[in-house]
């Protein structure tokens, strides 16, 4: 039997903002949009610069509030605000991993933090956790001692926050 990982019903954003003392414009960035993602399916959501892709990608990863709709991830709805649930199903992939990366902590801190919100490990146990993790996505131990900016794009998108280092993490990934 095929399991639904994610459904979302009617989800949709409408952004309200002042033009003037008396003026309030509405922007409709997502149109109420239903769809289901089940066990091992791909899940491709396009179209053209504005169309409200990014929008609704940070309304699954709970970065922003949907005005209308529901979220479903496993059969149990999900409330905005519920972070510990969702950041251990959802993980963001960022095009630029630049961006994402904080280039004041070395990649065992930014692997650690998930950790620390999302388990009971140790500090000794995260670390062993972290190591495992460079290496499932290619990298060298040694390479939780360097700053973002000492790695090459691939690399950085491996080991940035859509890494998989929490060992009980069934997360799934939006690019």
């Amino acid at each position: 039997m095929v399991e639904t990982l994610l459904e979302v019903r009617n989800l949709s954003k409408t952004f309200r903002y002042r033009t003037g003392w008396f003026h309030r414009q509405t922007v409709e960035a997502v149109k109420p949009l239903s769809f289901t993602l089940r066990e091992r399916q791909t899940l491709a959501i396009i179209g053209e610069n504005g169309s409200g892709k990014s929008t609704l990608a940070k309304m699954l990863a709970g970065m922003v509030e949907p005005s209308t709709g529901e979220l479903l991830i496993d059969d149990r709805p999900l409330a905005f605000g519920d972070y510990s649930f969702r950041s251990q199903k959802i993980r963001m992939i960022f095009q630029d991993p630049s961006t994402s990366l904080n280039p004041r902590q070395r990649i065992s801190q930014i692997l650690d933090f998930p950790l620390r919100l999302n388990t009971d490990l140790e500090p000794e146990a995260r670390q062993k956790q972290i190591i495992e993790t460079l290496r499932m996505v290619g990298l060298l131990p040694d390479h939780v001692s360097y700053y973002p900016h000492m790695l090459a794009p691939g690399q950085k998108t491996a080991s940035g926050p859509g890494a998989r280092a929490d060992p009980a993490s069934e997360g799934h990934r939006l690019r």
